[in-house]
């Protein structure tokens, strides 16, 4: 292909680590010579990274392929990532709007499959490689995702994921540190994730642990350090020592635990029982004050009514300043898939009935808040309020902090101290401190 007709959009969607994905993906192709467009209609190529994890968000995915080819009906459209691998070359036969496929393992090589106009998706180990210190983003620019790890050796019966992204594989630290070490001086925050970043560094020859490698970060950046997607079974006393002595990384922790149920647990194939929770619980109460998000999934197919009055009364009687429930979703090519799925009104029922005791518990978390001085990271401004985080909340998943304009003019980007004045749902309303 000639320098004739290399502009491209890029459409991001579903979790941070496609946002980094998508980040190295302009990278990448701006060192081939295309040149990123802001929008859709004029673009030579219209690529969508699109999600595959769960069925609501293929159906997203497509839906923003379908509009996307409506506005602009002449461009090559490139579909990436998940939603590529899981259903590969079947795609470009039932999808007349896409024209090119670029697989979980063929990332890295998107400029020659668009200058060749030959689809890939032979390979599911997930992509890793350098993100040429990311001078590109998708997120503000004064927080970056770091991927340091993808893929996953866990056979969870409800997951697709090991089958889109291959198994646990680490990336270099060496690489890492010039990421990390390259960023522009207004990134305040940078969040490392992986699809299990409690495994990263077990797959390298010389055997290194993410303790270490938080270590040697810490010692590099100067902003607040906040860790994701940690596995139940990789949280360690040595982890959260690490995380609770280290300055600068933010006591946050992001255990997803899916239920309580040991029998439920079992059916998920999670590899731990409730009372592994509850010991994991203990050891992260005495290790320090952490702020502690986790997920659940309501409706497993062998969810009984017993098991969820247990999940309800788990999360009513436990300290987690965080929590989201996700409906659970029979996903083919799972090993739930074959499991008979429970009637959707009694799904929706729990879901219902859980949400209401996890909005409880927040409110009464925040209106304990009131009064309350903290630093406030600014994100943005939005309906002329502007809202930012605590170090207690991760971006776009957990609350913000709402905060009136008061004659100063506050930058997004800029850390400020902020008096908690008032509950607003999940969020909280501050004034900030002069």
């Amino acid at each position: 292909m000639n320098d004739i007709g290399k502009t491209f959009f890029l459409k991001t969607l579903g979790c941070p680590r496609n946002e980094a994905d998508s980040e190295a993906v302009i990278n990448i192709l701006k060192a081939s010579g295309f040149d990123l467009l802001n929008s859709p209609e004029e673009a030579d190529f219209v690529i969508v990274n699109g999600c595959a994890f769960i069925e609501e968000a293929v159906s997203e995915s497509i839906d923003t392929i379908w509009a996307l080819r409506e506005k602009n009906k002449k461009a090559t459209f490139v579909l990436i990532g998940c939603l590529a691998q899981r259903y590969g070359y079947n795609l470009l036969e039932s999808m007349d709007e896409v024209d090119l496929l670029v697989g979980t393992g063929s990332i890295e090589k998107i400029a020659q499959i668009i200058d060749k106009g030959k689809s890939d998706v032979d390979s599911n180990l997930g992509f890793l490689g350098k993100n040429l210190y990311k001078k590109a983003q998708v997120t503000p620019s004064h927080y970056r995702y770091i991927k340091i790890q993808e893929g996953c050796d866990f056979k969870c019966s409800f997951c697709v994921i090991p089958q889109l992204k291959g198994v646990s594989h680490s990336k270099e630290f060496s690489i890492i540190k010039e990421e990390v070490s390259n960023l522009p001086e207004n990134v305040k925050e940078i969040i490392i994730i992986g699809q299990n970043t409690t495994s990263w560094g077990k797959d390298l020859p010389n055997k290194r642990t993410l303790p270490d490698a938080i270590k040697e970060i810490a010692g590099i950046f100067p902003g607040w350090i906040r860790l994701m997607y940690f596995h139940p079974l990789f949280v360690s006393e040595e982890l959260l020592k690490t995380i609770w002595e280290s300055p600068n990384v933010v006591n946050y922790l992001d255990i997803p635990l899916q239920h309580v149920s040991d029998s439920v647990l079992s059916d998920m194939n999670r590899g731990y029982g409730k009372n592994q929770i509850e010991k994991l619980l203990e050891l992260v109460d005495k290790s320090g004050d952490f702020t502690l998000r986790s997920t659940f999934i309501v409706g497993f197919p062998s969810e009984t009514e017993h098991d969820f009055e247990e999940l309800c009364s788990f999360i009513d009687d436990n300290d987690i300043d965080h929590i989201g429930v996700f409906e659970y979703s029979d996903e083919e090519g799972s090993t739930s898939f074959s499991m008979k799925p429970l009637p959707q009104e009694i799904i929706k029922r729990r879901i219902e009935t859980i949400s209401l005791i996890i909005e409880d518990k927040m409110r009464d978390r925040n209106e304990e808040l009131i009064g309350e001085k903290r630093e406030v990271l600014i994100d943005g401004i939005e309906e002329g309020e502007y809202y930012g985080r605590t170090k207690s909340s991760a971006p776009d998943i957990d609350p913000v902090v709402w905060i009136a304009p008061s004659g100063e003019e506050l930058k997004a980007g800029n850390i400020y101290r902020v008096l908690m004045t008032d509950v607003i749902g999940a969020d909280m309303a501050g004034e900030v401190i002069l």
